[in-house]
């Protein structure tokens, strides 16, 4: 019987070492992980010089716009549509405020839907989307690449009448990205 015991201890020491090992290795991984996506995004974005001035409104309505048109992506999606926000906005067609630019007539799709246009979003998408939001306000971060884009439509999209008369800049995840001419 002690040495049933022995052996038992001895395997559940064993299976519990090689727990440890396992996770410890995940853990590992996750860091690299982390780390290539900050260095990813450290390369996409820049800091630049432009802050902006805002209302609790316009970052609420920036940060929606970022998570309903670009939640489920990454951050460098999530950089790209309010570079598309923040360009529309400076350049003044669209409106004179963020939250004008966002709700100007049927510019982004999720605000044709009431329920979308009223709710009050929860979760890690809604903290990523006020993250990028606060980083693109507050601490100038832009798409360089993006600077002069004010259209995008989503890849699986069939290309919109109004792409004919803007030339494509990039794609980036499920967005292609336009400026025009």
């Amino acid at each position: 019987m002690l040495r049933l015991r022995k052996s038992l201890v001895n395997k559940a020491n064993w299976i519990l070492v090689a727990v440890v090992v396992a996770a410890l290795g995940f853990m590992q991984m996750e860091i690299a992980t982390v780390h290539d996506d900050v260095q990813d995004i450290k390369e996409f974005i820049i800091k630049g010089n432009e802050k902006m001035k805002y209302t609790s409104a316009d970052f609420n309505c920036l940060a929606k716009n970022i998570y309903h048109e670009a939640g489920v992506e990454s951050k460098r999606g999530k950089f790209a549509v309010a570079q598309v926000t923040l360009n529309r906005l400076r350049e003044g067609r669209y409106g004179n405020t963020i939250c004008k630019v966002v709700h100007a007539k049927a510019q982004f799709s999720w605000t044709l839907y009431e329920k979308k246009r009223n709710e009050n979003p929860k979760g890690p998408l809604w903290d990523e989307s006020r993250a990028v939001a606060v980083d693109v306000l507050d601490r100038g971060m832009r798409v360089p690449s993006l600077e002069s884009a004010t259209y995008y439509h989503a890849d699986y999209i069939k290309k919109p009448l109004w792409a004919k008369s803007v030339a494509k800049i990039q794609q980036i995840e499920r967005h292609i990205f336009y400026a025009k001419h």
